[in-house]
């Protein structure tokens, strides 16, 4: 059976690799002995596939992971199982069990939300930087690559940014961007268009998507479709 479930990475892990943090959870389903299935060959692998990198340093409350097992469990025994063998900071929050026939998590995600807060630098607007932004006609950054660097327009990606009260000493933005293969955003791209004081900038993923036109579905919601 397949089964696919959206996981929160808290302040507690924030600092931990994309690859530590898959390892972790390799290693509970371990402790957990839940069936996991591997591939074949040599060095054989656990069977599970999330749906995109988070970046060091970075929190999230939507992320998507799809496991293979080799005999069937409830979703509800498989949270409260594998959340019993994670650290704090890692919890499984919903799963749903899917068919052969739905599309992988990295096939088909391509939209990703972003909190972003920080202390304000002193006299520059967050309003007017976000005006900038969203007024440009293009926004270049240089990404490096195996041959060199590279330089891309991330505008035609940033599809909304809107400016957050937070409290009176930090300031935020709430970003929808694209991700995935089709174009990428980092939100770090962004963020340093905006008058974040020197180290005091967090970034939460509070989502990824599947956009369907003008709507935007969670990967638990087409599982079901």
């Amino acid at each position: 059976m397949l089964i696919r479930s959206r996981l929160t990475k808290g302040e507690e892990v924030r600092f931990i690799s994309h690859l530590d943090l898959a390892r972790t959870i390799e290693r509970a389903v371990r402790r957990a002995r839940l069936p996991i299935a591997y591939s074949q060959g040599f060095s054989p692998r656990a069977k599970i596939a999330f749906g995109s990198a988070l970046a060091v340093g970075v929190t999230s409350s939507g992320e998507y992971v799809d496991m293979e097992l080799t005999s069937d469990i409830g979703p509800d025994d498989f949270l409260k199982i594998l959340n019993e063998n994670l650290p704090v900071g890692i919890r499984f929050g919903a799963a749903v069990e899917i068919g052969p026939e739905v599309p992988t998590l990295m096939s088909v995600i391509n939209r990703a939300s972003y909190i972003i807060t920080g202390s304000q630098r002193q006299g520059e607007s967050l309003g007017r930087a976000v005006r900038n932004i969203l007024d440009s006609e293009a926004i270049w950054v240089e990404r490096s690559r195996k041959k060199g660097t590279k330089t891309v327009d991330i505008r035609p990606w940033i599809y909304s940014l809107e400016a957050l009260e937070v409290n009176s000493s930090r300031i935020g933005v709430a970003l929808l961007v694209q991700t995935g293969s089709q174009g990428n955003v980092r939100p770090e791209e962004v963020a340093e268009r905006l008058p974040f004081a020197h180290n005091s900038m967090k970034i939460h993923r509070s989502g990824l998507f599947i956009a369907r036109g003008p709507y935007l579905v969670s990967p638990l919601e087409v599982a079901h479709c």
